[in-house]
């Protein structure tokens, strides 16, 4: 029987390298040519709101999300044809060949060929990492840890909460991006990280860099779980002599503006923050303060129309806003309009003399504007949580370049109808 088994898992060992192998090739494409290299159009010293920048992170940051890689390396391997022999979005979800665990190749795999350095596979020697000749590569590192637990709700009901942070470390020769993905499901279970992170809505002090400020429990127990290995990568990397980009969408918004700031407290070299569909419900006043001191002009909130998680605050928790607020209009009425530094939403938004950005020619589409935009009332219901997909916000981005960009940047790759959660019309 020992034997038997033994001569099993051999087998085994050398049919996974094979199916391994098969999974990849299928994935084999060739890179459009607008996208070779088009790292060089990012602006690694802009401050503020750069519509290049703000367009590429847009993009490599949505495809975080482990379907989303998926059905986009399948639409790049069909010569850039949408996929039309899915079933569903939630066949497509539960036959996702991308998982955690090949998520890192399949990712380099897809933007390798935007950086100008060629790709590192393998690990430096100490030595070798300590030598700057050895730094002209590009280097991708996959960050992911998982902490669960069991808890009773009222002592009645049993549930899963969990801490489940994914981060993506992508180093050149000068600058390194930090990119994180938002809330997903943990193994086969679709709650646990809303229960263990996003509903932890209380405050709770921060340690290390951020030590004197309070920030939601969620979002800074699942940042304290990656911190020492990317602290630790970072330095693999050189990062002191290096710029460092964070972005992130939804949750991976808010732990893309703790890292930021964390990171910037420690000494190291942030030039910008861009979080996409990021909660208002990070820290207290004290850490708004830091935030906004270590970082001015450097963190961006990028919001699109009405999407839900933008809308939600929590009155008696004493959060404040950080950063900079930047609005999408939606995309039929409103052409994606950007309004940069757009003012924070309110229970009452008053007269638009308080708005002096808003078009007034039109007083309807003011009034919708004024409504969308800055109405801190507006009923978040089943209808509108489409408007939370990255997509849109890739959308919006594009819609910034002018025309001369557009002709030498990567294009927008839509997964329609497939990945819009709550859309009618979508399958």
């Amino acid at each position: 029987m020992f034997k038997k088994l033994y001569l099993l898992l051999g087998y085994l060992c050398v049919l996974t390298p094979t199916i391994w192998g098969q999974g990849l090739q299928s994935y084999t494409f060739d890179p459009p040519t607008y996208e070779q290299k088009c790292i060089q159009y990012f602006n690694d010293t802009a401050s503020g709101v750069n519509n290049v920048n703000a367009f590429i992170l847009a993009k490599m940051t949505e495809l975080m999300y482990l379907e989303r890689l998926d059905y986009q390396m399948r639409y790049l391997a069909n010569g850039c044809e949408p996929i039309d022999t899915l079933q569903s979005t939630d066949w497509f979800r539960s036959h996702c060949a991308v998982k955690d665990t090949n998520f890192q190749e399949v990712y380099a795999e897809r933007f390798k060929h935007y950086f100008n350095n060629p790709l590192e596979i393998e690990a430096l020697e100490e030595s070798q990492r300590l030598d700057k000749r050895y730094d002209r590569h590009t280097r991708f590192k996959f960050i992911h840890k998982i902490h669960t637990q069991s808890a009773r709700f009222m002592g009645i009901f049993k549930y899963k909460s969990g801490l489940d942070p994914e981060l993506m470390v992508i180093s050149t020769p000068e600058t390194i991006f930090i990119l994180f993905r938002g809330t997903d499901d943990v193994g086969k279970n679709k709650w646990a990280e809303w229960f263990g992170t996003d509903l932890r809505i209380n405050q709770t002090p921060a340690g290390g860099a951020l030590a004197g400020t309070r920030i939601h429990t969620g979002f800074w127990l699942s940042f304290d779980l990656i911190r020492d290995e990317l602290i630790a990568t970072l330095a693999q990397f050189n990062a002191k002599d290096k710029k460092i980009w964070v972005a992130g969408h939804s949750l991976g918004g808010a732990l893309s503006v703790i890292t930021g700031t964390y990171l910037k407290s420690y000494g190291l070299n942030v030039q910008n923050v861009y979080a996409y569909a990021c909660p208002r419900t990070i820290g207290n006043k004290a850490f708004i303060k830091k935030a906004n001191e270590l970082l001015p002009n450097r963190i961006q909130r990028f919001e699109y129309f009405k999407d839900p998680i933008t809308l939600l605050w929590a009155p008696g928790y004493k959060y404040h806003y950080v950063g900079q607020r930047n609005w999408y209009d939606e995309e039929k009425l409103g052409k994606f309009k950007l309004y940069k530094k757009a003012k924070e939403r309110v229970v009452v938004t008053g007269g638009f003399k308080r708005y002096p950005y808003i078009d007034t020619k039109d007083r309807k589409n003011a009034r919708r504007i004024r409504r969308n935009q800055l109405s801190g009332t507006i009923c978040i219901g089943m209808g509108i949580l489409h408007y939370h997909n990255p997509q849109w916000y890739v959308k919006a981005a594009y819609e910034q370049l002018t025309e001369e960009e557009k002709a030498h940047l990567p294009q927008i790759d839509d997964s329609y109808p497939y990945l819009y959660y709550g859309r009618k019309d979508c399958k």
